[in-house]
C-alpha cells in the first residue's frame, strides 16, 4: 500500500463507506483524489472523521472534483451563504428554527437542469445523545431490485422536478430561468459507474410526464415506498468535525430532526454537475 493510500471501510452492504488515512485540511495529491473518487463511485457516499475544515479547505476539497454549484432557492431555511464563498452555505438550527433543511428523502437540487454532482457537508457542532443523524440510500440498488415488468414500464419515461414544495417558491417565469424546474428521466445511467438509478424523490418530483394524473400519483407512491426500503439504506452517526461527501446521481438522503431544542451547525457546498441526467 502506498504511504498516501486512503483506507475504505464499508458502512453497509449497499451504500456508504468511511475514509481514513487522509487529512482534508491539507492539499491532496492526484492519487488521493482519484482514490476518493473511486470510493464515491463504489459506495455512493463517503465519510471522514476529525476534519476541522475552514472555508478555504472546504472550498479546496470541492474543487478537486469540479466547479462549485451555487444553491438555488431555499431562502426560507436557516441556510445562508458564507462571506467570500458564495457556494458555501452555513446551516444552523436550534430551538428557534421553524424547520430544517433536508427533512425528507431527496437528491439535492434535482429541480436544476444540471443538478450538482456531489454534496460536501461538514458538521462542526453535533447535538447531544447522538442526535441529528443523516440517512442515505442507494437509488441504484433500488433500481436493481425492481421487477423486469416495472423496469420495462419505466423505460423512456420522464418526470418533472420543481422547487415549489421544497423551497416554498412560486414557479414564476424568473424562477424557471434560474433552473427551479426541470424534466429528467425516471431511470438514469450513472455516467461513471454505468449503473442504472431511480431518479425520482418526494421532495422535488411533482409528476410523471405524459401519463394520467392518477397513474402518475400511484406510480410515484409505489416508487417512493420501494426506494425507501431499509434493505439499501444506512444511517450515519455524525461526530463533531466530520464530513460527508455524497453523489447525488446515485444516492438520496434524509436529515433527521430529533434534536430540538438543541443546536446543530454545519457547512455545505456542492460540486457542480457537467451534464443533464441521462437515460443512456
Amino acid at each position: 500500500m502506498r504511504n498516501d493510500s486512503i483506507t475504505v471501510t464499508p458502512s453497509s452492504p449497499h451504500v456508504g463507506a468511511e475514509i481514513g488515512n487522509v487529512d482534508l485540511t491539507a492539499p491532496l495529491n492526484e492519487s488521493q483524489v482519484s482514490d476518493i473518487r473511486d470510493a464515491i463511485n463504489a459506495h455512493g457516499v463517503v465519510f471522514f472523521r476529525d476534519q476541522k475544515l475552514d472555508p478555504e479547505s472546504h472550498d479546496r476539497f470541492v474543487r478537486y472534483f469540479g466547479e462549485p454549484h451555487v444553491h438555488s432557492g431555499g431562502k426560507s431555511t436557516a441556510s445562508k451563504p458564507v462571506d467570500g464563498y458564495p457556494a458555501l452555505r452555513k446551516q444552523y438550527f436550534d430551538k428557534n428554527s421553524a424547520r430544517i433543511s433536508g427533512e425528507t428523502w431527496h437528491s439535492d437540487q434535482s429541480c436544476a437542469e444540471i443538478p450538482p454532482k456531489y454534496s460536501v457537508l461538514y458538521q462542526e457542532i453535533i447535538p447531544p445523545n447522538n442526535g441529528g443523524n443523516t440517512m442515505f440510500l442507494s437509488a441504484a440498488k433500488a433500481y436493481d431490485e425492481l421487477s423486469p415488468g416495472m423496469k420495462a414500464y419505466l423505460e423512456g419515461k420522464t418526470a418533472t422536478h420543481n422547487a415549489n414544495k421544497a423551497f416554498d417558491a412560486k414557479l414564476t417565469k424568473d424562477n424557471k430561468e434560474t433552473h427551479l424546474i426541470a424534466e429528467h428521466p425516471i431511470v438514469t445511467v450513472h455516467p461513471e459507474s454505468g449503473r442504472k438509478v431511480l431518479f425520482v424523490n418526494p421532495n422535488f418530483t411533482s409528476h410523471i410526464n405524459d401519463v394520467p394524473e392518477d397513474e402518475s400519483r400511484h406510480m410515484l407512491e409505489f416508487l417512493y415506498q420501494h426506494i425507501q426500503r431499509p434493505n439499501w439504506m444506512m444511517r450515519f452517526n455524525w461526530t463533531n468535525h466530520s464530513v460527508a461527501c455524497w453523489d447525488n446521481r446515485s444516492v438520496q438522503h434524509y436529515a433527521i430532526w430529533d434534536y430540538w431544542p438543541n443546536e446543530r451547525l454545519g457547512y455545505r457546498m456542492f460540486v457542480g454537475g457537467t451534464e443533464r441526467p441521462s437515460a443512456a
